[in-house]
């Protein structure tokens, strides 16, 4: 058994399909798919149902999960101790990351890492569910760190350090009645076409519990593609101030009567210790990016 097809099979398991898993890790599809029927066949079980569409976790997959973590978990551990000794900070850091993050300098922190720790390497990787997939990937190990956007809450046992907020604008059609005037109540949107974001990002969190009733007609996975349509005339859709800045020819109304603020954290599980990599990160990721203050939930 070699550790690369632990990763594999690990990839496989977050992402839900080869090609995906192959995706993830920068390698071509082939290798993950063999790479994981090579590590069933060594082990003399199925890990996984392949159906037409996903990877379907057998039990002797979900068995498997937990201790295939803790053995790459190791292998970094062995890694990161050598490193120690010869006074240097190296290894991969795996960083959750989100769709946008024009928020917080988040280029520059990476690039002050690489000058300061030439031998880190980060791995981004992003969740189709969002903030709320990032934070059952670090709560299941998959991540070290991750950025979390919108709210915090219920986050037991894992660490919350804030970075930035701002509010959530409704970007519309430049001479949409809302835009023109400006502002806009919670009660408006009961009568306007929404553009929703996917459950588990976090503004479709905000604006699930700040307007709950509204007319939701689509769902989109791009915010960029939001704007878009919304400028279009398609609908309207609530996004971060900064990213609706980025895209220029809309119209923008502020929320009057609700708290529509957006938060973007960096966050990392209580239960594992972090690699002085993963630390070391955390640290020029806080450092750079304006850290407002910590939440331990």
């Amino acid at each position: 058994m070699e550790l690369r097809q632990l990763e594999y099979f690990l990839a496989c398991c977050d992402q839900g399909t080869f090609t995906a898993a192959a995706r993830s890790l920068h390698v071509v599809q082939s290798a993950v798919s063999t790479g994981v029927a090579k590590l069933e066949r060594e082990l003399g079980v199925k890990l996984f149902d392949r159906t037409r569409t996903v990877l379907v976790l057998t039990d002797a997959g979900r068995a498997a999960m937990a201790p295939a973590r803790e053995a790459l978990r190791a292998r970094d551990e062995v890694h990161d101790a050598l490193a120690g000794l010869r006074g240097e900070i190296r290894g991969e850091v795996v960083l959750g990351a989100l769709v946008n993050v024009a928020t917080i300098d988040l280029a520059g922190a990476f690039e002050v890492v690489h000058r300061r720790h030439p031998g880190i390497s980060i791995a981004m990787r992003q969740s189709p569910q969002g903030s709320a997939g990032n934070v059952r990937l670090l709560r299941n190990g998959s991540l070290d760190l991750t950025l979390i956007g919108g709210l915090v809450d219920d986050l037991s046992g894992i660490t919350v350090h804030s970075l930035a907020a701002e509010p959530l604008v409704l970007v519309t059609h430049p001479d949409h009645p809302l835009a023109l005037a400006g502002r806009f109540v919670a009660a408006d949107l009961a009568d306007e076409r929404v553009i929703d974001y996917p459950p588990g990002w976090g503004t479709r969190s905000i604006v699930d519990r700040e307007i709950p009733n509204r007319h939701s007609v689509i769902e989109v996975a791009d915010q960029v593609f939001g704007i878009q349509l919304a400028r279009s005339g398609f609908g309207v859709t609530a996004v971060p101030a900064s990213v609706a800045a980025a895209e220029s020819g809309a119209g923008l109304a502020h929320c009057v009567d609700r708290d529509l603020m957006w938060g973007i954290h960096v966050a990392h599980s209580e239960s594992r210790s972090l690699t002085t990599a993963a630390s070391a990160v955390l640290d020029i990721i806080r450092e750079v990016c304006g850290p407002t203050g910590d939440v331990t939930a």
